[in-house]
């Protein structure tokens, strides 16, 4: 027979076991809620939503777009982040300490006699001129004795030959293989060289059509063929026009609008290898920094990509975005002739011509 005491303890042992089965159930519902949490956060984003479609059993209208469209795809992968090397050298920091610390440009000789000598900071400092001579990596250019007369020096071609501007054609593209308004703006590049006695090979070659995603297959052979044909041309430029907002993309110059020019220069990538990306921007910085002495606020600056574009063909092969499609043709034609004079100068101070 059992005692009081038995029979109490005997009551409660059955409240423990189901409060103990209740604090398991409670357990395992946790760690099976984060085990199918983390399942969830493992699954890729994917361009075309083909894991979707496992997934729930339906394919989704971008899966049947892209599955009917061949290349269609590869126009949804990210971009390639942008990679800038840093280019400061130890003397370059070590120019930057000496002229914060005691004022002097260790690169510039006319501050360390200013410090030796009182009097001289009181004569008018010139400005420096830029030249290809003070560029590293700067690719000389051929002599004029070596350049036939009469050949032409600068080759222009348009990788989206039907780019136009929208307050002259009212669209962004000419129809399919029609030349759009951005060679009438290299054209008037081509004609302000030709008041310099500077002629230009300008190629109208339709490059975005048929098929605008391979625009640059078709362009690189456009170039190959430039080259293959005129040994003369030191230059090759690729004119484009940008996408953005005519604020952004315009500046008053000389007391007229004028749109903005951007140039890029290309580093390539692990295999897609750019031999020539520093000569490529040494000479990008030569124009930029021309354009900022003659025609302030006339340039966008220049913008490095990890792509090609066709520069790993030639040391002196540049990209140019002439303003946007806000732009006015006029704005961008009277930019290229801006243009134009510091080419031209560029040319007679290398002695090209």
């Amino acid at each position: 027979m059992l005692t009081r005491r038995a029979r109490h303890q005997a009551k409660y042992l059955w409240h423990k076991k189901i409060g103990f089965a209740i604090l398991a159930l409670l357990f395992l519902s946790v760690v099976m809620w984060q085990g199918l949490d983390k399942s969830q956060e493992a699954v890729p984003a994917s361009a075309n939503g083909s894991l979707r479609q496992e997934q729930y059993g339906l394919p989704q209208w971008r899966d049947i777009l892209f599955s009917g469209i061949p290349g269609l795809i590869y126009t949804t992968e990210p971009r390639p982040v942008v990679i800038v090397k840093n280019e400061q050298s130890a003397q370059q920091l070590l120019r930057e300490t000496m002229r914060f610390l005691i004022g002097v440009d260790i690169a510039d000789i006319r501050s360390i006699l200013q410090v030796e000598i009182p009097l001289l900071t009181k004569v008018k400092s010139v400005p420096q001129t830029v030249s290809a001579m003070t560029l590293p990596n700067f690719p000389k250019f051929e002599k004029s004795e070596k350049v036939p007369s009469g050949k032409p020096l600068v080759g222009l071609y348009y990788t989206h030959t039907a780019e136009s501007y929208v307050p002259n054609t009212g669209a962004t593209h000419k129809p399919g293989g029609q030349l759009g308004d951005i060679v009438d703006v290299g054209g008037a590049l081509a004609k302000q060289l030709g008041t310099y006695g500077i002629s230009t090979l300008q190629n109208t070659t339709v490059n975005d059509y048929p098929s605008f995603m391979k625009a640059y297959d078709a362009s690189e052979v456009t170039v190959r063929k430039m080259i293959a044909e005129n040994p003369s041309i030191q230059m090759y430029f690729d004119i484009h026009r940008d996408a953005g907002n005519k604020e952004s993309h315009t500046a008053m110059v000389n007391g007229v609008e004028v749109a903005k020019i951007k140039i890029l220069v290309c580093i390539g990538q692990q295999d897609l290898v750019q031999p020539h990306w520093q000569q490529n921007h040494a000479f990008a910085k030569l124009i930029d920094a021309k354009l900022n002495q003659r025609f302030p606020g006339l340039s966008f600056g220049i913008q490095m990509e990890n792509w090609r574009y066709n520069q790993h063909l030639h040391p002196r092969a540049l990209l140019l975005e002439v303003g946007c499609q806000e732009n006015t043709k006029e704005e961008a034609q009277r930019a290229m002739e801006m243009f134009g004079d510091v080419l031209a100068e560029i040319i007679n101070e290398n002695n090209i011509q």
